[in-house]
């Protein structure tokens, strides 16, 4: 009787041991749908150079003013300095637990965060914090900084950020460089994505009771730049961080090449084209054709040392046109907004303001 109780015990501890579910590996990286298109061993991304040379110095001119450093508060939204976390110029003081790769439609590699271990149903994912992160100030990243980054953002912080912690059930430290996400149903399947491109901030150097409060003291991030110079709503200038943790990890190979970068500021267009054609400005972008073709006959153009460079961006056309508040009585009715659209005549605004130069699109989401 004892022998047929043990055996059972045995086949149930079993039974119950092959139900729990297989744990998975940490991966290098996720993917919005399927896998990542880059091995484990993968050593930079494609379209950059890894041995892309370090040195000199490069201007960027933008239309605006700036009046605050913290770009994670409601207040001065629209008037925080460019460059602290930027799709344009680069997340130049802050940084996220992984790195999008633009070479893929959404897919996302170690960064903060070297490694990941998603559910496969998007419940839950785990960040592996890389042991070399390291804040401007030399000290580590940790997952305590990852809690008080989402603590903070939640209390203090402006939208999108503010909101994440609604579809977070859980947030926890499960190791010395490891933190784990548990969501709740109102979670989908890309918030994991969108909780690994979060930036993350050091709990050290924040206070959350003020953090909410503008300032324009140079504010302490583990991204390749730190700021030098500041001249509010004029010029704000970004150094390389020699000391920086991540130059070397795959992500980063090839990126945060100029050893300081300027970002100029202008009351509006017309005087940032000016100081593009005065050789203050690196680039310049003009939407406009005809504007663009009057604009660009100036000495340094007809010297040589501007080009101007035609390229096909393969991405669908951006909308220029004609947006009607709905919420507006006059504009609630669809007939009405058909009718109004049939009355523009943009075959006659094409060959007369623009030089035939645009095609019209079919829809907004052409």
């Amino acid at each position: 009787m004892d022998r047929v109780l043990v055996r059972l015990i045995a086949a149930t501890s079993f039974l119950a041991l092959s139900l729990l579910p297989a744990l998975s590996e940490p991966k290098h990286g996720i993917a919005m749908q399927g896998e990542p298109a880059l091995p484990a061993d993968y050593t930079h991304f494609d379209y950059v150079n890894p041995d892309a040379p370090k040195g000199g110095s490069v201007t960027y001119c933008v239309v605006g003013s700036f009046d605050n450093l913290n770009p994670f508060i409601l207040k001065s939204l629209r008037t925080t300095a460019r460059g602290m976390i930027d799709t344009v110029y680069g997340n130049l003081v802050f940084e996220p637990l992984m790195q999008r790769n633009y070479n893929e439609p959404f897919s996302l590699y170690g960064l903060l965060a070297d490694s990941a271990d998603m559910d496969p149903d998007r419940k839950s994912i785990e960040f592996h914090l890389d042991p070399n992160a390291k804040w401007s100030d030399g000290q580590p990243v940790t997952p305590e900084d990852v809690l008080f980054t989402y603590d903070v953002f939640k209390d203090k912080g402006r939208p999108p950020y503010s909101d994440r912690m609604s579809m977070i059930a859980r947030l926890e430290k499960t190791g010395d460089h490891s933190v784990k996400f548990t969501f709740n149903e109102k979670a989908n399947r890309e918030f994991p994505l969108i909780v690994a491109l979060t930036p993350i901030i050091p709990k050290h150097a924040f206070d959350k009771e003020t953090f909410d409060k503008t300032s324009l003291k140079p504010l302490i991030g583990s991204g390749p730049y730190t700021v030098d110079k500041v001249q509010p709503g004029q010029r704000i200038v970004f150094k390389r961080n020699p000391n920086y943790w991540g130059k070397d990890i795959p992500s980063k190979r090839g990126f945060d090449n100029f050893n300081q970068i300027t970002i100029e500021y202008f009351l509006n267009a017309n005087a940032k084209t000016e100081a593009f054609k005065k050789g203050i400005c690196a680039l310049d972008d003009e939407t406009d054709p005809v504007k663009r073709d009057r604009d660009i006959d100036f000495p340094a153009f007809r010297k040589g040392d501007v080009k101007q460079e035609y390229f096909n961006t393969g991405i669908p056309p951006v909308v220029t046109g004609f947006l009607f508040n709905t919420r507006l009585p006059k504009f609630s009715n669809p007939v009405v907004r058909r009718a109004l659209g049939m009355l523009y005549d943009f075959e006659w605004a094409n060959k007369n303001l623009f030089a035939g130069k645009f095609n019209r699109t079919m829809s907004f989401w052409q």
